[in-house]
């Protein structure tokens, strides 16, 4: 019997102990990051006796532990998790791909009379697979390689507020210094003629599975300390030693699974760019920035109830809360 089928049986044992089964829909666990969605999930698998499927972008890669703050050893051990530490990171992964991929593994769990629990704060992935995603325009190779010479030219920095200011709902998914995407959406522009954001909202795919978005909310200020607590701590497990390992794997910093904070910031540390502490600073400031961009899709884009940390004595009467909420709607 290996890892994941004791995991699986553990949470099987948890979930009769406890009284809940298996729900009859997919719940899904947002918000940003930093706000605590991992510990709250795995506390709900248990009860739940459920299977985590992680909408998270960057997570999906090995290599990319701390600086993704992919869930612990014991973590992973304790509940199964889909889409974690799966890709070399030279591979890309879509939103598009991950709808696909998810919907196989949300039929594969519902036949193994579990639920399965959406976890992440990949607002592109969460709307992909519920609300599918447009079949993409044929790529033109001229209009990409013009598109790249003009970031070389006037910077990513400019070519970037042009793209907010195109698709203003698109752009904030999308990380001011990740130039594949950039460059992709403005591909997608100047072939179609149409914004990006347009072609999603035209997607009429049959999603066959009633879902549930949750949100987890923590008022700013503390939202904010949490995210330089991480950032900290990340220094003090091993952020530096991680990028440095990564590059020394032969890999440079322009991979699409390395255009993400904390290992731009860290890569620009490492080639004498910055100094540590101002990498330091920059990823917790960036992170902030994130932070505000997801909770500002998820608003958006989605209908979401809201559970907020500071509504509960604690985050096992949030976690109750949740429950209680869930069992209800199957009910």
């Amino acid at each position: 019997m290996d890892s994941s089928e004791h995991a699986r049986n553990r949470a099987t044992t948890r979930a009769e102990n406890t009284g809940f089964g298996p729900l009859s829909f997919v719940p899904m666990l947002v918000g940003p990051t930093a706000v605590g969605k991992t510990e709250v999930s795995i506390r709900l698998a248990e009860r739940l006796n459920a299977e985590i499927i992680s909408a998270d972008s960057r997570q999906v890669y090995k290599h990319l532990n701390i600086g993704t703050a992919t869930p612990a050893a014991e973590q992973l051990d304790a509940v199964p998790h889909h889409f974690v530490n799966i890709l070399e990171i030279e591979e890309t992964y879509t939103a598009g791909r991950f709808a696909r991929e998810a919907r196989v593994a949300i039929r594969e769990i519902f036949r193994r009379k579990r639920t399965p629990l959406v976890v992440g704060g990949a607002g592109l992935y969460i709307k992909a697979l519920v609300k599918g995603l447009f079949d993409e325009p044929s790529r033109d190779d001229a209009v990409r390689e013009a598109l790249y010479r003009q970031v070389e030219k006037e910077g990513i920095e400019a070519v970037y507020d042009r793209f907010q200011q195109l698709d203003p709902d698109y752009a904030r998914e999308v990380h001011h210094n990740d130039v594949k995407k950039i460059v992709r959406a403005l591909e997608i522009y100047e072939v179609t003629g149409e914004k990006p954001s347009k072609h999603f909202q035209g997607s009429h795919m049959i999603i066959p599975f009633e879902y549930d978005i949750l949100g987890l909310h923590r008022k700013r200020k503390a939202l904010y300390r949490r995210i330089n607590r991480r950032v900290d701590l990340m220094f003090e497990t091993g952020l530096v030693e991680e990028v440095r390992a990564v590059l020394t794997m032969g890999y440079t910093g322009e991979e699409n699974a390395l255009q993400t904070v904390g290992y731009q910031e860290v890569i620009k540390y490492l080639h004498g760019e910055l100094s540590l502490e101002e990498a330091k600073q920059q990823i917790k400031a960036n992170s902030r920035h994130y932070a505000k961009r997801q909770l500002t899709w998820f608003r958006n884009q989605h209908q979401t109830t809201w559970f907020d940390f500071e509504d509960y004595a604690s985050d096992e009467d949030l976690v109750q809360a949740i429950l209680t909420y869930l069992t209800r709607k199957a009910v």
